[in-house]
């Protein structure tokens, strides 16, 4: 259940910062910074390029992977 309620919020943020929202933005509405949000993210997506291919495990590919960080930029972006 944990595994899925974050996959869901990292999911928002994706969606969020393809849509234009600022990590400000994001960062604001559970109460963190800009910073904070964009290394929750981008840890979330580098643990997901660690678990493709792992038996029990979907993850991203290189591919996926490398849009995921491509939408989120930088921290100071937008």
């Amino acid at each position: 259940m944990a595994r899925k309620a974050v996959y869901g919020r990292q999911l928002t943020v994706r969606a969020a910062r393809a849509a234009g929202a600022s990590w400000s933005q994001i960062g604001a509405a559970p109460g963190t910074g800009k910073q904070a949000a964009w290394e929750a993210h981008t840890r979330w997506i580098d643990g997901q390029a660690a678990a493709h291919g792992k038996p029990g495990r979907t993850g991203l590919d290189e591919a996926d992977a490398a849009e995921a960080r491509a939408v989120a930029g930088e921290p100071e972006d937008r």
